[in-house]
């Protein structure tokens, strides 16, 4: 492990440079016990504790991370640790000392511009003779900054992760393992306590099997990490699919017809997670994964996507916060302008209601009265069609003797009267009736001379000569 590391280790766990050294090499089967007797053979280290462990993936050891009482800068420290003839030995890893002055030297120049000073207000604190500032004002200095700067501990008022059982189907109120062991990596993370604490707030939030596979672990290697803890259950309800595997079905999403675009950017952002988790893609790598596949997969019908398709060589891939912010900006504005197109067309296709007081009531009610009397009239007069058409059709033979009795009455008073100008039926050419209310048989030959007898009063009647 080299330096980089080792101080992102000590920051992580709030451990001062000075005091702090990694053991390499050591096997899961040495118990912390082993650790703490072979450290109290070295009198330079003073009292120890085992702040953490961490996996070699390379060699499958771990590293310990241990504090001490003593400031190692100042002794002599040896090159290795071990119990001779038992176990061990195990090399010895710390910061070099110019590690140490650069680091404190980056923390006194922010301290100061914190605080608006410079370095020579400084030195005119210090005494003319005392320019060279000793090793005990510079470590006083470097605890000031670090107490300064260390972030708050969280308490017991942390928020606590939701349950797991594992159980097919999910149960009521817990959540899928991806949903799960998204949050809980990114708690482990975030929270600032020790590896045992991680550990006992796993346990928490679990029951029946997943709680009895880590039972199992801690009974086969008490010295479990948190992280062993995650990985034994990634194993027993993560995805069985290989990091290749799911690039692969990352490759082959697409959007699905009717859905949006910023969905389909969350479905894959979940997809790309998982690949990540997987050691299938690098954190660098995955803002240029994202936008290649929205290109590719989105739907050509997309206005959104067809401009990302037009500028996204134009600069370089947005991060996924960057992308989602601008889809939905655009989808807010697309889904705006319809909306002002319903409106128009709404408000142009409909007709106001008129206000009616109490005169446009009355008058309503008299249009509704005619219309009702117009209906029956309607009625009356199909009625009568329909039943002089049927008559119509009746033969002569079923007439009875009083309708013979009034044509001929009718025909007499017609002769008398001849002379009158009156209507007369153009069928049968009686008076006293029209056509389409004639039941008798047609003769032309009395209508033709009607209609020129008629023509001719009608001349005379007007004056002609």
């Amino acid at each position: 492990m080299d330096a980089v590391e080792i101080e992102a280790w000590c920051k992580r766990k709030q451990l001062a440079f000075e005091n702090a050294l990694v053991l390499s090499n050591i096997t899961s089967d040495v118990t912390d016990d082993i650790l703490l007797r072979a450290l109290s053979q070295v009198k330079t280290f003073g009292k120890s504790k085992i702040i953490d462990r961490c996996l070699d993936t390379a060699s499958k050891t771990q590293f310990v991370l241990i504090w001490t009482s003593t400031d190692l800068t100042k002794q002599n420290l040896p090159d290795c640790v071990g119990l001779p003839g038992e176990t061990g030995p195990w090399p010895v890893h710390v910061l070099p000392v110019s590690r140490r002055e650069e680091e404190f030297k980056d923390k006194l120049l922010s301290f100061l511009k914190q605080e608006g000073k410079t370095v020579a207000d400084v030195r005119g604190f210090l005494e003319p003779s005392a320019l060279d500032v000793n090793t005990a004002l510079i470590n006083a200095l470097s605890s000031l900054v670090d107490k300064c700067n260390i972030a708050p501990v969280d308490t017991h008022g942390y928020r606590k992760l939701r349950m797991f059982s594992g159980a097919k189907p999910t149960p009521s109120g817990e959540e899928e393992y991806d949903a799960w062991a998204e949050q809980t990596m990114h708690l482990l993370e975030e929270w600032q306590c020790g590896d045992t604490v991680k550990k006992q707030r796993i346990v928490e939030s679990l029951k029946g099997p997943a709680a009895d596979i880590v039972r199992f672990l801690r009974t086969q290697n008490p010295t479990a990490t948190s992280y062993d803890y995650m990985q034994a259950l990634e194993v027993a309800f993560g995805t069985t699919e290989s990091a290749s595997d799911l690039l692969v079905r990352f490759r082959h999403t697409f959007q699905n017809d009717g859905e949006k675009l910023s969905s389909y950017l969350l479905r894959l952002d979940k997809l790309l997670h998982c690949v990540f988790r997987k050691g299938g893609v690098k954190i660098s790598e995955m803002d240029q994964l994202r936008i290649d596949q929205i290109v590719k997969g989105a739907l050509p019908s997309d206005m959104i996507a067809l401009r990302i398709r037009m500028t996204h060589k134009l600069r370089a891939p947005p991060t996924f916060s960057e992308l989602l912010k601008e889809v939905r900006e655009e989808e807010d504005v697309l889904q705006s302008r319809n909306d002002v197109k319903s409106t128009v067309v709404s408000n142009t296709v409909s007709v106001p209601r008129p206000n009616l007081d109490a005169k446009g009531n009355s008058e309503v009610e008299q249009l509704r009265k005619d219309i009702s009397v117009m209906k029956a009239e309607m009625v009356n007069l199909k009625a009568a069609t329909v039943r002089t058409q049927l008559d119509t059709h009746r033969p002569q033979a079923e007439i009875p003797a009083k309708e013979k009795f009034r044509r001929s009455d009718q025909s007499q008073r017609s002769r008398l009267d001849e002379d009158k100008p009156v209507i007369f039926c153009y069928k049968c050419g009686e008076d006293g009736h029209f056509k389409r209310d004639c039941d008798g048989e047609e003769n032309l030959k009395r209508v033709n001379n009607r209609l020129i007898k008629l023509t001719k009063k009608a001349g005379n009647y007007r004056g002609t000569q």
